[in-house]
């Protein structure tokens, strides 16, 4: 009897890779961006919205995911804030979550959310106090 390897789906996306990498983590102005969607990656990567947030001293790691099972309902904003943590959610497929004692925002990108809605929105409305 030979041993079959399962593989069971990744419904929580930890093991996403994200092939496309913007940023240096030296650069405290700048964030260092990591995503599995270019043009995700690009329009966080060339925003101004860190280096107008940004109060850490180094770079904000920012880890987004575009989920393309995700689902695409809803228009309403949703911000959660705890202690350190502030947590958006646009209906039931986008998520970001900030963590600002580590200085990262981690995200699931529904695929009904453009790149330039993110940056010009999403993020900001997070990332304000």
């Amino acid at each position: 009897m030979t041993e079959e390897r399962r593989w069971h789906p990744d419904l929580l996306r930890r093991f996403a890779s994200t092939p496309y990498v913007f940023g240096t983590r030296d650069c405290p102005n700048l964030p260092f961006v990591e995503s599995n969607d270019l043009a995700i990656a690009l329009s966080v990567s060339r925003s101004n919205i860190f280096r107008r947030q940004n109060n850490w001293g180094h770079a904000m790691l920012c880890k987004l995911i575009r989920d393309i099972s995700a689902p695409v309902d809803g228009s309403e904003i949703t911000l959660i804030s705890n202690g350190a943590l502030r947590v958006l959610f646009q209906g039931r497929g986008t998520i970001l979550i900030h963590d600002r004692e580590r200085s990262e925002l981690l995200g699931f990108i529904a695929p009904g959310i453009r790149a330039q809605d993110l940056v010009s929105s999403l993020i900001p409305a997070l990332l304000d106090e």
